[in-house]
């Protein structure tokens, strides 16, 4: 049944790309978001869902920990296909779209890697080339490389294409999110692992990065599978996913002391209200936690720190 919704949903995706509704990035993230949805809700054609399924849809995947943000983003895949295919009497009205009530998203603090967060993930990879030097391997090396060098969203950088890397100047124009056209600027280590990895394929594919067959650009859902591999490997005990590393090319861009409206351009935010709503905060953590030394806590008398080490002693 996903193989028949899959066909039926491509006319539409198909119709939207034509009409610049939905860029490349968004029709791969829907795609892949209808057949999660279809397969967690017991592969019912598009016809027999009903209200519940999207209830029981968003239990399981609370259960099964997958983000709010990531549910909601499936939800509104399947509010937009099946929208569209009410309004063509494809199918009937029986599920009330806009009844549909979404899980709600907090908004915590951003979450980044650290520099040695950031060696010991790369060590994982780099333990694997010195074994191997295998395409598969070398491709994620340069993925990930590009990712922290750019700032690129995922499904961004998965969309490039060989023709537009300019080694010249070092920049690759994007269409981004909300189709806003921007450039990406990448240096000297993405530059030498996009060579290398070029160097390597033996296919004739139009994108950067292709699956291993080389006979279509590398899928989002088999990149971030590869992710959490070398995730796990990593044994890095912080919860953060292949977005983060864009969340780390800003933070420490901002740490190195990178203005936050050039770091707001970098990321391609239309509004520098967006930079600032996620990155102002741990900004200002890290600027205030390094004032603070011990220096400022001499009012504290020193029986009290006798005290304490006499504490942690027993």
């Amino acid at each position: 049944m996903i193989h028949e919704n899959l066909q039926l949903a491509e006319k539409y995706f198909n119709k939207a790309l034509v009409k610049g509704e939905l860029c490349d990035n968004s029709v791969d993230k829907y795609r892949e978001s209808i057949k999660r949805f279809i397969k967690m809700t017991g592969n019912k054609h598009f016809a027999e869902l009903e209200i519940d399924d999207f209830d029981d849809f968003m239990y399981q995947a609370h259960k099964k920990g997958n983000s709010a943000t990531g549910t909601v983003s499936a939800i509104y895949a399947l509010k937009w296909i099946m929208k569209k295919m009410q309004n063509d009497g494809v199918i009937d009205r029986r599920v009330r779209l806009e009844k549909i009530e979404m899980p709600k998203i907090k908004r915590g603090e951003v979450i980044y890697l650290t520099i040695e967060e950031i060696r010991k993930f790369f060590g994982v990879i780099e333990g694997e080339l010195k074994k191997s030097d295998a395409t598969r391997i070398i491709r994620t090396m340069t993925l990930y490389t590009l990712l922290l060098e750019t700032g690129a969203r995922i499904s961004e950088a998965l969309s490039i294409k060989i023709k537009d890397v300019d080694f010249a100047n070092r920049e690759i124009p994007i269409i981004g999110k909300g189709k806003i056209p921007r450039t990406l600027f990448f240096h000297e280590k993405s530059v030498y692992w996009i060579r290398k990895y070029l160097k390597k394929r033996k296919d004739s594919n139009e994108y950067l990065f292709v699956n291993r067959a080389g006979d279509n650009k590398w899928a989002y859902n088999d990149a971030c599978r590869s992710f959490q591999r070398y995730k796990r490997l990593s044994g890095i005990s912080k919860d953060f996913s292949i977005h983060t590393f864009r969340h780390t090319f800003a933070t420490q861009l901002l740490f190195n002391g990178v203005k936050i409206n050039e770091v707001s351009f970098l990321l391609g935010h239309k509004d520098l209200q967006t930079t600032i709503k996620y990155y102002i905060g741990v900004l200002n953590k890290a600027e205030i936690k390094e004032r603070i030394t011990d220096k400022h806590f001499d009012f504290i008398p020193e029986s009290a720190l006798n005290v304490a080490k006499l504490v942690a002693t027993q």
